[in-house]
């Protein structure tokens, strides 16, 4: 015959088993989606920082269209300001007084 504290005590450390295992599985994934989220937040500014150097560029060289490693920027100038075009977006706007 089978002790029946014996069972309760081997489903005991297997519930306890489980539980850790699921706590660990849930700490993994919460450190692995903030790695992740913090990732694509550089990679995002990363990709600003070059648009406003590519910017500045075009500015600097007094070109009205520039791209460089696969950023395109416009410029647009009158005699009172001066405006950096990406994708569509204003970008930068200098104005004179």
């Amino acid at each position: 015959m089978v002790d029946i504290r014996k069972l309760k005590s081997r489903a005991y450390v297997l519930l306890e088993s489980l539980v850790a295992l699921a706590t660990l599985v849930t700490i993994c994934s919460l450190i692995l989606t903030a790695i992740d989220t913090g990732r694509r937040q550089l990679v995002n500014s990363l990709y600003q920082q070059e648009v406003y150097n590519v910017a500045k560029m075009a500015v600097q060289t007094g070109e009205s269209h520039l791209e460089l490693n696969e950023v395109e920027v416009s410029v647009q100038r009158t005699s009172r300001e001066l405006i950096v075009y990406h994708e569509g977006k204003e970008v930068i706007r200098i104005e004179k007084n």
